[in-house]
């Protein structure tokens, strides 16, 4: 079994939680903004016998702190990767993770070799379309937790077609763990984002050109509708992207569907190996 080693990582007004194994390319794991890092526990234990492989907790999620105060997550992104000796790294990134991948490529270029990005996400671009996701964002308004925890899940985890016992019971379970977790913290990411969160201008969609590293783009068919219209135009607007559908999956694809999923980022990792 390959050894973890854990970090606290002290950035201005936040501790972040990491861990980090295994040995060769590096690859950087940024969790969903409804979850936290036990979203890659699969792909974690299993890329750790191949390459050097990091994740860590986002500011205000699992076992990282968030104080008031200004921030921007791609920033503390930076801290992690400066502290665990991570000069370049692949981004494989769900969600919210997503956006601060994209923020993180832009800022820093030369210390990313590719992205690999699972139902992505953008700052402010929220799905309201179905009535489970408007449910989601009228309980993200009151931080009602019971709500948040309850619409999160019928939004992103079943998705605008499945029923709640469509989907895999395993894989909904943790997800729901992950995410209770976090509504239930009287201080997290979601109480302060609002408020502190700082955001580049002009953003990152309306820089795609300037990314030139290889992309891959994952969604899965039970998603959202705002997700995969990102995905279509992030694909679109990167020089060197393509996109996968899981079908079978909703929001955090790789829980779902793990051999899948695991199969793509292989490949994308073995395409972006032959470009360097």
């Amino acid at each position: 079994m390959t050894h973890t080693t854990s970090h606290w990582i002290d950035v201005p007004r936040a501790n972040l939680y990491a861990e980090q194994a295994g040995e060769g390319d590096s690859i950087t794991m940024l969790h969903g903004f409804l979850v936290d890092r036990g979203q890659w526990d699969h792909e974690f234990t299993t890329l750790a016998r191949t390459h050097h492989v990091l994740r860590y907790d986002a500011r205000g999620f699992g076992r990282s702190t968030i104080e008031p105060g200004s921030y921007a997550h791609h920033e503390d992104l930076a801290a992690i990767l400066n502290a665990c000796g991570v000069q370049r790294t692949t981004l494989l990134a769900c969600s919210g993770g997503a956006a601060t991948a994209l923020d993180f490529v832009l800022a820093h270029p030369q210390r990313v070799s590719s992205l690999i990005l699972i139902g992505p996400g953008y700052w402010g671009h929220f799905a309201d379309s179905t009535p489970a996701a408007r449910a989601f964002l009228q309980a993200l308004r009151t931080l009602d937790v019971s709500g948040l925890i309850d619409s999160s899940l019928r939004a992103f985890t079943d998705g605008p077609r499945r029923a709640w016992n469509e989907v895999d019971p395993s894989a909904r379970r943790h997800t729901e763990l992950m995410t209770a977790q976090l509504f239930k913290r009287e201080t997290s990411y979601w109480t302060r984002a609002a408020q502190d969160q700082r955001t580049p201008n002009p953003s990152a969609l309306e820089r795609l050109r300037e990314i030139d590293v290889p992309a891959v783009l994952i969604v899965g068919a039970e998603d959202q509708i705002e997700v995969h219209r990102l995905a279509r135009e992030l694909t679109e607007g990167l020089p060197h992207a393509r996109m996968f559908v899981v079908h079978g999956a909703g929001h955090h694809a790789n829980l779902e569907a793990p051999a899948e999923v695991l199969g793509i980022v292989r490949n994308a990792l073995s395409v972006a190996a032959e470009a360097d």
